[in-house]
């Protein structure tokens, strides 16, 4: 009788082995935003249809919410950086929807993973203490089980990988501290620089001119020669201040852009244009500087 419980219990701790996760199929009820084409591809455990909707994400959104709603299925959406994604279990398969700003309109992908959950199996454990006199031996004691749980994370995981959510970053070190020949003096002229190091020990190059340019046609000259070469402006200033003169007039601004040659993150250089003024209708002293910075990986991350 012994040998007999022990492998019924050992035939029910094998069962959730030998169960396969059926292959998922989008809800029929799921439908696309109206006057969309839809492209769909087919892979073992996923299905993902996408398609660009002649509508506002807002629109899409709102679509979609009366679709989960029929269904009784919570609609939570929530920014992920780029746009917005709805994430639910239906009784067809788990569901992603993303949807972000397109020009023009949207751009959606639902992606359906996982399948049907299976109905719960049970497993059994032998007993914590079999064989020990007076007591009850060996015996099945019935715990369920739910293969769809450790399926679920298994493909959340291959899907984290598949779309590089958490890359691993490897550090990196400065550009090359060489000073860009179209950085030039608002007449075209080449610059003359010196090299130095900040308080954070990042080096850079460094020019100085004075000119009697207005400083409205300084502040315009750079940003445009920033953004011409690969240098988007993050920051800017032209203030209208008094000067020690007593009269408000333009007495100083900035301008500086970043660019990063590997992409971001990465290590980057970093101009920053400066012009000032002490006294009315001074000339404007023009300072320019180059600095290189290099990139600190984060830790990789851990889930």
């Amino acid at each position: 009788m012994r040998s007999s419980r022990c492998a019924a219990a050992l035939f029910l701790m094998v069962q959730p082995a030998l169960w396969s996760q059926p292959e998922p199929r989008m809800p029929a009820w799921l439908q696309p935003y109206p006057g969309a084409t839809v492209q769909t591809t087919t892979a073992k455990s996923l299905v993902e249809s996408s398609y660009t909707a002649a509508a506002k994400p807002e629109a899409v959104i709102d679509h979609y919410r009366k679709l989960f709603e029929a269904e009784n299925l919570p609609f939570v959406p929530n920014f992920d950086g780029m746009g917005t994604v709805v994430r639910a279990a239906a009784a067809e398969c788990d569901l992603m929807v993303s949807i972000r700003a397109a020009n023009p309109g949207s751009s959606v992908r639902v992606d359906c993973s996982g399948g049907p959950a299976p109905s719960t199996t049970w497993s059994a454990v032998p007993d914590a203490n079999p064989g020990i006199p007076g007591r009850a031996g060996s015996r099945a004691v019935a715990r369920p089980v739910s293969p769809r749980l450790a399926w679920d994370e298994e493909s959340h995981k291959q899907r984290v990988k598949e779309l590089n959510i958490h890359p691993v970053y490897q550090d990196a070190p400065a550009p090359p501290l060489v000073w860009p020949a179209w950085l030039v003096h608002i007449n075209g002229r080449k610059l003359a620089t010196q090299a130095g190091v900040d308080r954070a020990s990042h080096e850079y190059l460094k020019s100085t001119y004075v000119t009697s340019e207005p400083m409205t046609a300084l502040h315009l000259f750079y940003g445009d020669l920033l953004k011409a070469n690969g240098y988007p402006v993050h920051s800017s200033e032209l203030s209208t201040g008094q000067t020690i003169s007593g009269i408000v007039q333009n007495a100083n601004g900035h301008v500086e852009g970043h660019n990063y040659p590997n992409g971001h993150p990465g290590p980057y250089t970093e101009i920053h244009v400066s012009y000032r003024r002490s006294h009315l209708n001074d000339p404007i002293t023009v300072e320019l500087k180059f600095t290189t910075y290099a990139f600190k990986a984060p830790p990789p991350f851990d889930p």
